[in-house]
């Protein structure tokens, strides 16, 4: 198990919770350690790759880009276009989405005024081109300590 937030309401305690300090424990302790380094190492290794990072972005997102790139809106500057289309192809909330797919769907008189609601909307939305974060620098095992345990009984 890997996620935080479940991992400590497994260890939940009280103050007074008395530790257990048996010899199984003790002998086991470090051999999950070392099963739990492995999988911090591949965890943060999966972190250093550029591509990893990215984000899935929805067909409908996708599709939506690809139309303001064939039917830009007049009368719009490069600059702007290019940040609504980052923004088209960045994550979106499942709300967002559901907003996007409604417009989608609907008929319009061209494919001028199709790709003015669709301005209209994503600045509605104020949605925002994704950044990613810096990739993490590599590291070895070996640069993974233990810092400190403790047992504790259900």
């Amino acid at each position: 198990m890997t996620e935080v937030g479940a991992c400590l309401r497994l260890v939940e305690c009280e103050e007074n919770t008395p530790r257990v300090l048996g010899p199984s424990l003790s002998d086991g302790v470090y051999q999950a350690w070392e099963r739990a380094r492995r999988s911090i190492h591949e965890s943060w290794m999966a972190e250093t790759d550029p591509a990893h990072l990215q984000p899935k972005i929805r067909k409908l997102n996708r599709e939506a880009a690809d139309f303001l790139r064939l039917h830009p809106p007049r009368d719009m500057d490069q600059e702007k276009l290019d940040r609504l289309i980052e923004a088209l192809e960045s994550p979106w909330s499942r709300r967002e989405e559901n907003t996007l797919r409604l417009l989608w769907r609907q008929e319009y008189a061209s494919a001028e005024a199709k790709a003015q609601a669709l301005v209209r909307e994503i600045e509605r939305l104020g949605v925002e081109p994704f950044e990613s974060a810096p990739p993490l620098p590599a590291i070895g095992p070996e640069e993974i300590h233990l810092v400190c345990w403790m047992g504790i009984e259900p």
